[in-house]
Protein backbone atom coordinates (compact mmCIF):
# COMPACT_ATOMS: atom_id res chain seq x y z
CA UNK A 1 0.00 0.00 0.00
CA UNK A 2 1.50 3.33 -1.06
CA UNK A 3 1.86 5.84 1.85
CA UNK A 4 0.85 9.46 1.97
CA UNK A 5 4.24 11.50 2.23
CA UNK A 6 3.43 14.27 4.12
CA UNK A 7 5.80 17.73 4.43
CA UNK A 8 6.92 19.27 7.23
CA UNK A 9 7.85 22.40 8.60
CA UNK A 10 11.70 23.07 9.46
CA UNK A 11 10.80 25.19 12.44
CA UNK A 12 8.26 22.16 13.49
CA UNK A 13 10.04 21.36 16.90
CA UNK A 14 7.46 17.85 17.43
CA UNK A 15 8.89 15.63 14.96
CA UNK A 16 12.74 16.94 17.04
CA UNK A 17 12.70 14.26 19.48
CA UNK A 18 15.88 12.07 19.39
CA UNK A 19 15.28 7.81 18.61
CA UNK A 20 15.11 5.82 21.11
CA UNK A 21 14.34 1.83 21.65
CA UNK A 22 10.78 0.63 22.12
CA UNK A 23 10.19 -0.31 25.26
CA UNK A 24 7.14 -2.63 24.02
CA UNK A 25 8.56 -4.12 20.88
CA UNK A 26 5.77 -5.88 18.23
CA UNK A 27 6.34 -9.67 19.46
CA UNK A 28 5.83 -8.03 23.38
CA UNK A 29 2.87 -6.55 22.02
CA UNK A 30 1.68 -9.72 19.86
CA UNK A 31 2.38 -11.85 23.14
CA UNK A 32 0.63 -9.74 25.76
CA UNK A 33 -2.41 -8.30 23.32
CA UNK A 34 -2.84 -11.41 21.26
CA UNK A 35 -1.62 -14.94 22.57
CA UNK A 36 -2.31 -14.12 26.37
CA UNK A 37 -5.81 -13.02 25.87
CA UNK A 38 -6.47 -15.95 24.05
CA UNK A 39 -4.90 -18.46 26.67
CA UNK A 40 -7.25 -16.53 29.18
CA UNK A 41 -10.14 -17.14 27.19
CA UNK A 42 -9.58 -21.09 27.06
CA UNK A 43 -9.04 -20.83 30.57
CA UNK A 44 -12.15 -19.39 31.36
CA UNK A 45 -14.25 -21.26 29.42
CA UNK A 46 -12.71 -24.89 30.91
CA UNK A 47 -14.21 -22.82 34.31
CA UNK A 48 -17.36 -22.39 33.26
CA UNK A 49 -18.17 -25.76 32.44
CA UNK A 50 -15.70 -27.64 35.30
CA UNK A 51 -18.27 -29.22 37.19
CA UNK A 52 -20.24 -30.85 34.10
CA UNK A 53 -17.39 -30.73 31.62
CA UNK A 54 -18.31 -31.78 27.89
CA UNK A 55 -15.59 -31.96 25.20
CA UNK A 56 -18.23 -31.01 22.55
CA UNK A 57 -19.59 -28.02 24.20
CA UNK A 58 -16.12 -26.66 25.26
CA UNK A 59 -14.97 -26.34 21.87
CA UNK A 60 -17.84 -24.85 20.92
CA UNK A 61 -17.86 -22.15 23.25
CA UNK A 62 -14.17 -21.50 23.03
CA UNK A 63 -14.27 -21.48 19.24
CA UNK A 64 -17.21 -19.03 18.90
CA UNK A 65 -15.08 -17.25 21.82
CA UNK A 66 -11.95 -17.09 20.24
CA UNK A 67 -13.02 -16.12 16.70
CA UNK A 68 -15.16 -13.45 18.10
CA UNK A 69 -11.77 -11.93 19.82
CA UNK A 70 -9.99 -12.41 16.55
CA UNK A 71 -12.44 -10.74 14.27
CA UNK A 72 -12.51 -7.63 15.91
CA UNK A 73 -8.56 -7.63 16.21
CA UNK A 74 -8.31 -8.33 12.52
CA UNK A 75 -10.55 -5.57 11.69
CA UNK A 76 -8.97 -3.02 14.62
CA UNK A 77 -5.33 -3.48 12.94
CA UNK A 78 -6.40 -3.41 9.27
CA UNK A 79 -8.43 0.15 9.80
CA UNK A 80 -5.37 1.15 11.94
CA UNK A 81 -3.22 0.26 8.82
CA UNK A 82 -5.34 2.21 6.63
CA UNK A 83 -5.22 5.41 8.75
CA UNK A 84 -1.72 5.28 8.67
CA UNK A 85 -0.76 4.81 5.43
CA UNK A 86 -3.59 7.76 4.14
CA UNK A 87 -2.79 10.13 6.75
CA UNK A 88 1.59 9.62 6.60
CA UNK A 89 2.05 11.67 9.90
CA UNK A 90 5.97 12.21 10.50
CA UNK A 91 6.89 10.44 13.44
CA UNK A 92 7.94 12.91 16.72
CA UNK A 93 11.91 11.46 16.17
CA UNK A 94 11.47 11.78 12.46
CA UNK A 95 14.47 14.58 12.10
CA UNK A 96 16.97 12.37 13.94
CA UNK A 97 15.93 9.09 11.75
CA UNK A 98 15.57 10.77 8.64
CA UNK A 99 17.83 13.71 8.62
CA UNK A 100 16.23 15.40 5.30
CA UNK A 101 17.62 17.15 2.78
CA UNK A 102 16.31 19.33 0.47
CA UNK A 103 16.19 18.38 -3.51
CA UNK A 104 18.84 21.95 -4.05
CA UNK A 105 21.32 20.13 -1.34
CA UNK A 106 20.31 21.95 1.21
CA UNK A 107 19.20 21.91 4.62
CA UNK A 108 16.94 22.66 7.42
CA UNK A 109 19.70 23.95 9.58
CA UNK A 110 20.59 26.84 6.96
CA UNK A 111 18.83 30.29 7.82
CA UNK A 112 16.87 30.31 4.62
CA UNK A 113 14.69 27.54 5.48
CA UNK A 114 13.77 28.19 9.44
CA UNK A 115 10.50 29.20 8.10
CA UNK A 116 10.18 26.99 5.26
CA UNK A 117 7.21 24.26 4.63
CA UNK A 118 9.53 21.43 2.97
CA UNK A 119 7.34 18.84 0.32
CA UNK A 120 10.28 17.96 -1.88
CA UNK A 121 12.85 16.45 0.01
CA UNK A 122 15.28 13.02 0.64
CA UNK A 123 16.75 10.95 3.86
CA UNK A 124 20.08 11.44 4.23
CA UNK A 125 20.95 8.79 6.41
CA UNK A 126 22.02 5.70 4.48
CA UNK A 127 21.68 3.34 7.54
CA UNK A 128 18.17 3.31 7.05
CA UNK A 129 16.18 0.49 4.54
CA UNK A 130 13.40 1.37 3.09
CA UNK A 131 11.04 -0.09 4.90
CA UNK A 132 12.54 1.47 8.20
CA UNK A 133 11.97 5.20 5.87
CA UNK A 134 8.43 3.74 5.20
CA UNK A 135 8.09 3.63 9.17
CA UNK A 136 8.74 7.27 9.98
CA UNK A 137 5.80 8.58 8.10
CA UNK A 138 3.29 6.51 9.82
CA UNK A 139 2.70 7.82 13.34
CA UNK A 140 -1.35 8.49 12.79
CA UNK A 141 -2.81 6.62 15.10
CA UNK A 142 -0.93 4.30 17.48
CA UNK A 143 -1.16 0.21 16.46
CA UNK A 144 -0.32 -0.13 20.05
CA UNK A 145 -2.34 1.67 21.16
CA UNK A 146 -5.37 0.69 18.96
CA UNK A 147 -5.02 -3.15 19.84
CA UNK A 148 -3.65 -2.75 23.49
CA UNK A 149 -7.19 -0.96 23.93
CA UNK A 150 -9.61 -3.22 21.91
CA UNK A 151 -7.80 -6.20 23.54
CA UNK A 152 -8.01 -5.65 27.26
CA UNK A 153 -11.22 -3.26 27.11
CA UNK A 154 -12.92 -6.87 25.38
CA UNK A 155 -11.51 -9.08 28.19
CA UNK A 156 -12.84 -6.55 30.54
CA UNK A 157 -16.64 -7.23 28.80
CA UNK A 158 -15.89 -10.57 28.46
CA UNK A 159 -15.18 -10.79 32.22
CA UNK A 160 -18.06 -8.78 33.40
CA UNK A 161 -20.81 -11.31 31.02
CA UNK A 162 -19.03 -14.24 32.27
CA UNK A 163 -18.09 -13.83 35.94
CA UNK A 164 -21.95 -13.35 37.60
CA UNK A 165 -20.89 -13.21 41.61
CA UNK A 166 -21.93 -11.46 44.00
CA UNK A 167 -20.69 -9.77 47.39
CA UNK A 168 -17.19 -9.90 48.38
CA UNK A 169 -16.30 -12.02 45.18
CA UNK A 170 -17.70 -9.40 42.84
CA UNK A 171 -15.27 -7.17 43.95
CA UNK A 172 -12.21 -9.14 42.29
CA UNK A 173 -14.08 -9.05 39.12
CA UNK A 174 -13.82 -5.40 39.08
CA UNK A 175 -10.22 -5.31 40.64
CA UNK A 176 -9.43 -7.91 37.23
CA UNK A 177 -11.28 -5.55 34.94
CA UNK A 178 -9.46 -2.71 36.08
CA UNK A 179 -5.80 -4.42 35.71
CA UNK A 180 -6.72 -5.07 32.21
CA UNK A 181 -7.35 -1.63 32.04
CA UNK A 182 -4.43 -0.30 33.70
CA UNK A 183 -2.20 -2.63 31.53
CA UNK A 184 -3.56 -0.99 27.81
CA UNK A 185 -2.89 2.23 29.62
CA UNK A 186 0.91 1.13 30.35
CA UNK A 187 1.58 -0.07 26.74
CA UNK A 188 -0.09 3.59 25.37
CA UNK A 189 1.49 5.83 27.30
CA UNK A 190 4.78 3.85 26.48
CA UNK A 191 4.57 5.18 22.79
CA UNK A 192 4.62 8.92 24.07
CA UNK A 193 7.54 8.22 26.49
CA UNK A 194 9.60 6.55 23.77
CA UNK A 195 9.06 9.38 21.12
CA UNK A 196 7.39 7.01 18.31
CA UNK A 197 4.04 8.54 18.71
CA UNK A 198 2.70 11.83 19.70
CA UNK A 199 0.17 11.83 22.62
CA UNK A 200 -2.65 12.55 19.89
CA UNK A 201 -1.75 9.69 17.78
CA UNK A 202 -2.03 7.24 21.32
CA UNK A 203 -5.85 8.93 22.13
CA UNK A 204 -6.73 8.46 18.22
CA UNK A 205 -5.23 4.86 18.46
CA UNK A 206 -7.45 4.19 22.19
CA UNK A 207 -10.57 5.64 21.10
CA UNK A 208 -10.49 3.34 17.73
CA UNK A 209 -9.41 0.33 19.98
CA UNK A 210 -12.59 0.96 22.63
CA UNK A 211 -14.90 1.53 19.42
CA UNK A 212 -14.43 -1.71 17.93
CA UNK A 213 -14.21 -3.94 21.14
CA UNK A 214 -17.79 -2.07 21.95
CA UNK A 215 -19.21 -3.03 18.47
CA UNK A 216 -17.46 -6.18 18.88
CA UNK A 217 -19.04 -7.27 22.41
CA UNK A 218 -21.75 -5.91 21.43
CA UNK A 219 -23.08 -7.05 17.68
CA UNK A 220 -20.44 -9.95 17.35
CA UNK A 221 -20.28 -11.86 20.93
CA UNK A 222 -23.28 -10.59 22.07
CA UNK A 223 -21.44 -9.63 25.62
CA UNK A 224 -23.28 -6.90 26.36
CA UNK A 225 -27.39 -8.38 26.67
CA UNK A 226 -29.07 -8.29 29.56
CA UNK A 227 -30.04 -11.28 31.41
CA UNK A 228 -32.91 -11.39 33.51
CA UNK A 229 -33.40 -13.43 36.28
CA UNK A 230 -36.15 -15.62 37.52
CA UNK A 231 -37.70 -14.72 41.15
CA UNK A 232 -40.15 -16.27 43.43
CA UNK A 233 -42.16 -13.88 43.40
CA UNK A 234 -46.24 -14.46 43.25
CA UNK A 235 -47.89 -12.05 40.48
CA UNK A 236 -50.28 -10.03 42.09
CA UNK A 237 -53.28 -11.51 39.78
CA UNK A 238 -52.61 -14.93 41.85
CA UNK A 239 -54.94 -13.79 44.38
CA UNK A 240 -57.97 -13.22 41.56
CA UNK A 241 -57.08 -16.25 39.46
CA UNK A 242 -57.44 -18.63 42.76
CA UNK A 243 -60.41 -16.94 44.18
CA UNK A 244 -61.85 -17.31 40.46
CA UNK A 245 -61.02 -21.05 40.24
CA UNK A 246 -62.64 -22.07 43.92
CA UNK A 247 -65.71 -20.20 42.62
CA UNK A 248 -65.86 -21.77 39.55
CA UNK A 249 -65.39 -25.20 40.76
CA UNK A 250 -68.81 -25.18 42.44
CA UNK A 251 -70.47 -25.25 39.30
CA UNK A 252 -69.01 -28.28 37.78
CA UNK A 253 -71.50 -30.20 36.66
CA UNK A 254 -72.91 -28.16 33.90
CA UNK A 255 -71.24 -29.16 30.50
CA UNK A 256 -71.09 -25.23 29.04
CA UNK A 257 -69.90 -23.78 32.94
CA UNK A 258 -67.01 -26.75 32.76
CA UNK A 259 -66.35 -25.36 29.59
CA UNK A 260 -66.34 -21.86 30.73
CA UNK A 261 -64.04 -23.30 34.24
CA UNK A 262 -61.44 -24.04 31.29
CA UNK A 263 -61.35 -21.07 29.37
CA UNK A 264 -60.94 -18.61 32.00
CA UNK A 265 -58.51 -20.81 34.18
CA UNK A 266 -56.15 -21.25 31.31
CA UNK A 267 -56.81 -17.49 30.28
CA UNK A 268 -55.54 -16.54 34.06
CA UNK A 269 -52.82 -18.93 34.16
CA UNK A 270 -51.33 -17.10 31.50
CA UNK A 271 -51.95 -14.13 32.13
CA UNK A 272 -49.96 -14.67 35.08
CA UNK A 273 -46.97 -16.61 33.90
CA UNK A 274 -43.88 -16.01 31.49
CA UNK A 275 -43.14 -19.19 29.37
CA UNK A 276 -39.80 -19.88 27.42
CA UNK A 277 -39.85 -21.69 24.11
CA UNK A 278 -39.55 -24.86 25.36
CA UNK A 279 -42.46 -24.52 28.18
CA UNK A 280 -44.46 -23.46 24.98
CA UNK A 281 -43.85 -27.07 23.42
CA UNK A 282 -44.50 -28.94 26.55
CA UNK A 283 -47.74 -26.82 27.25
CA UNK A 284 -49.03 -27.09 24.36
CA UNK A 285 -48.83 -31.78 24.44
CA UNK A 286 -50.38 -31.27 28.09
CA UNK A 287 -53.34 -29.09 26.69
CA UNK A 288 -54.20 -31.05 23.89
CA UNK A 289 -54.60 -34.28 26.14
CA UNK A 290 -56.68 -31.78 28.53
CA UNK A 291 -58.90 -30.54 25.80
CA UNK A 292 -59.47 -34.61 24.78
CA UNK A 293 -60.43 -35.20 27.96
CA UNK A 294 -62.69 -32.39 28.71
CA UNK A 295 -64.53 -32.92 25.24
CA UNK A 296 -65.33 -36.66 26.29
CA UNK A 297 -66.40 -35.57 29.94
CA UNK A 298 -68.84 -32.74 28.26
CA UNK A 299 -70.02 -35.45 26.15
CA UNK A 300 -71.22 -37.72 28.98
CA UNK A 301 -72.14 -34.85 31.46
CA UNK A 302 -74.63 -33.32 28.12
CA UNK A 303 -75.99 -37.12 27.58
CA UNK A 304 -77.07 -37.54 31.25
CA UNK A 305 -77.84 -34.05 32.25
CA UNK A 306 -79.62 -32.79 28.77
CA UNK A 307 -82.81 -32.98 30.21
CA UNK A 308 -82.49 -30.81 33.60
CA UNK A 309 -79.96 -28.72 32.22
CA UNK A 310 -81.51 -27.28 28.92
CA UNK A 311 -83.12 -23.87 30.69
CA UNK A 312 -79.60 -22.77 31.97
CA UNK A 313 -77.99 -23.67 28.54
CA UNK A 314 -80.32 -21.11 27.35
CA UNK A 315 -79.50 -18.71 29.97
CA UNK A 316 -75.60 -19.06 29.68
CA UNK A 317 -75.84 -18.73 25.54
CA UNK A 318 -77.63 -15.10 26.26
CA UNK A 319 -75.92 -13.85 29.20
CA UNK A 320 -71.98 -12.53 29.00
CA UNK A 321 -71.99 -13.42 32.88
CA UNK A 322 -72.71 -16.58 33.97
CA UNK A 323 -75.50 -17.06 36.70
CA UNK A 324 -74.96 -20.51 38.68
CA UNK A 325 -79.01 -22.06 39.83
CA UNK A 326 -80.22 -21.89 42.71
CA UNK A 327 -82.88 -24.24 41.85
CA UNK A 328 -80.66 -27.87 42.94
CA UNK A 329 -77.67 -27.66 45.05
CA UNK A 330 -74.60 -28.17 44.16
CA UNK A 331 -73.35 -32.09 43.82
CA UNK A 332 -69.67 -32.44 44.55
CA UNK A 333 -67.81 -32.73 41.08
CA UNK A 334 -66.84 -36.15 40.16
CA UNK A 335 -63.74 -35.49 37.47
CA UNK A 336 -61.52 -32.25 38.44
CA UNK A 337 -59.14 -32.90 35.77
CA UNK A 338 -60.29 -30.58 32.96
CA UNK A 339 -60.37 -27.61 35.81
CA UNK A 340 -56.94 -28.08 37.59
Amino acid sequence: MHTFKRGFFCSDLSIRYPYKDCTITVPMLLLMMLLLPMLFVAVVEIMRICKRFRTRLYFRNLWRAEATFSFGFIATYLTTELAKHAVGRLRPHFFHGCQPRLDDGSSCSDPQNAELYVEQFHCSNHNLSTRQIRELHVSFPSAHSSLSFYSMVLLALYVHGVWRSRGGVRVLRHVLQFLLLMAALCVSLSRVADYWHHWSDVLAGALLGVTYAAITAAYVGDLLRRRTRSTGRIPPSLNYSHHLHHQLMADNNNSTASAKVHFLAAAASASMTTTTPLDDIQDSDVEDSRDSRNSRNSRGSEDSHDSQDSHAEDEDDNEEVYKPQMSRPATPPTDLTHVV
